[in-house]
Order: C-alpha cells, then sequence, then structure tokens
C-alpha cells in the first residue's frame, strides 16, 4: 500500500492538533457563553482569518453559477457544526470529536442517492462494523442522551456537506467552497446572536479568538495536505484529532472513556478508513473537507 507524502502527513498532524486545540477552547468557554456565541464568533473570526487567502486567490472571482449546490453544502455544514459544537462541553471531548468524524460511515449511501454513485459491495461490512463501534460508544441501553444524538447527527449532516463538495468538484475551485460556507455561517449563526449574546470576559476573547484562528488554520493545513496527498490515503491521519482529543480531555477534564467506548472508538475509525479507501473512484474524491 502506498503511503501519502511526508509532506501531507506533516500537515495533516498539525491540522489534527489544531482541530482537537479547537475542540478544547470550546470545552472550555461554552459552558459560560452558551453555543449561540461560540457558532459565530467561530465562523466570523474564522472568515476574518481567511481573508488574505481569499484576496490572494481573487482573480478566479467570487461569483458562482451554482448558487443552489452551495446552499446545500453550507447548510448541511453549518447545521452540523452547531451540533458539534453542542456536544463538545456535554461529552467527553474525544466522543464528541468521534462522533463527527463518524461521517464516512454515512457518505457511501448519501452518495448513492444524490450522485447515484454505486454502492461497493465490499464496504458495507465495514459500514456495519463502524455502525457497530457507534452503538458501543453510544451505549443505547444506557439510554440516549440528546448530546450523543446531536454529536450523531453533526457525522450524517457533515457527510452531506462532503458529498457536496465531492458533486461541486471540477465546478467550483477550492477557495469559493470555503468562502461560502464561511460566509453563510457567520450570517447564518449572526441571526440568533441578539438571543443569545454573553459579554465575554478578557480572557473568553483570546479563547473566542483562538477558535477562528485554529479552525481556519487547520482547515488551511487540511486543504494543503488533500492536495499533495490523496485522500484515499491520507485519511488514516486526520483522526489523530481524536488522539489529541482524548489527550485534552485527559489532562483537563479527567475523561477516561471505558474499555467498551475505547473498543467502539477504534471499530468507527478503522471502518471510517475502509470506507474512504474503497468507497468511491479516488477521482470523485472532494478536493477539500467539510470545513468543522
Amino acid at each position: 500500500m502506498n503511503q501519502p507524502p511526508q509532506s501531507a502527513a506533516l500537515l495533516i498532524l498539525g491540522s489534527s492538533a489544531l482541530f482537537a486545540s479547537m475542540g478544547a477552547l470550546i470545552k472550555l468557554v461554552a459552558p459560560d457563553l452558551g453555543n449561540v456565541m461560540v457558532v459565530f464568533f467561530r465562523n466570523a473570526f474564522g472568515l476574518a482569518a481567511l481573508l488574505p487567502w481569499i484576496w490572494r486567490a481573487r482573480g478566479q472571482g467570487l461569483h458562482s453559477r451554482h448558487l443552489r449546490l452551495h446552499l446545500i453544502r453550507d447548510g448541511t455544514g453549518f447545521a452540523a457544526m452547531v451540533c458539534f459544537f453542542y456536544a463538545i462541553p456535554r461529552l467527553d471531548l474525544a466522543s464528541a470529536m468521534l462522533l463527527n468524524y463518524s461521517a464516512p460511515l454515512f457518505i457511501p449511501f448519501i452518495a448513492r442517492i444524490w450522485l447515484k454513485e454505486p454502492l461497493v459491495p465490499q464496504i458495507l461490512g465495514a459500514v456495519l462494523t463502524g455502525f457497530a463501534g457507534l452503538l458501543m460508544i453510544l451505549k443505547p441501553h444506557l439510554g440516549l442522551t440528546l448530546p450523543a444524538l446531536l454529536g450523531l447527527l453533526s457525522g450524517v449532516l457533515a457527510a452531506v456537506a462532503m458529498v457536496g463538495i465531492r458533486r461541486m468538484a471540477g465546478l467550483e475551485p477550492a477557495f469559493r467552497t470555503v468562502f461560502y460556507f464561511s460566509l453563510f455561517s457567520t450570517l447564518a449563526s449572526a441571526l440568533a446572536l441578539p438571543w443569545g449574546w454573553q459579554t465575554p470576559s478578557a480572557s473568553e476573547w483570546l479563547a473566542l479568538l483562538g477558535i477562528g484562528i485554529l479552525a481556519a488554520a487547520a482547515q488551511m493545513l487540511l486543504t494543503l495536505a488533500y492536495h499533495r496527498g490523496p485522500a484515499a490515503q491520507t485519511g488514516l491521519y486526520t483522526y489523530l484529532a481524536v488522539l489529541f482529543a482524548g489527550l485534552y480531555g485527559w489532562l483537563f477534564w479527567q475523561e477516561t472513556p471505558d474499555a467498551l467506548a475505547l473498543a467502539g472508538m477504534a471499530m468507527v475509525i478503522g471502518a471510517a478508513i475502509w470506507t474512504t479507501r474503497t468507497g468511491a473512484p479516488s477521482g470523485s474524491r472532494p478536493r477539500s473537507p467539510a470545513p468543522r
């Protein structure tokens, strides 16, 4: 099996650490500031951080003939973010991250319905294994909680967003896709801001700024990595974010998943990697991942 270029692996390593750091900051400030504040400033500061990149790419223009596709991709991506950010302070950090990263398990079915892509029989066993792992993490026999359900829903919605990116492959440059998502998410989250405003302290302002910058930087590193290495071969490295999140949870919140949850995480990660590698022709991979 070919390994991804070293530069791509290092980029994803950095991206995973930044995504996990973003999650840790969200877990730190969300209980006091609320989901509305965190979602808005993640997008607003993230959009501001992307402006230099957008300025350099201005020659390609921001006008799009595919606004309907952008609306579907941006709407589902934004909803996934809202669900994910809601789950982070209410679950252990590694589980919340893993539920969001379960998206590859749902992509084959969504791509089958939306893009009419063939459902490769070889992946069905991996998908069933992944779903079994999710059940081990969620433990439905103990009662499913709203944060757990919304964490899982964030993975489903992220899968729709990723298929939307795949649908736009060859139609839109990556910078335009990222710009429209950031702009849509900032405007959408601003609508609820008058009802969810909480005046941050100085340290909370710094945390909010950090969330936006970390998210934008992580997305940029991941996008560069997917340009340098095949998505099918770099998928393994994206799950380092779950490991980093687990370390943050253990160090700062004394979170220790039980043995059943750890086994479920391993099953989900293995199944998602296998699904990513065999689920679709390499030419139809999304050129950039769905932002978180």
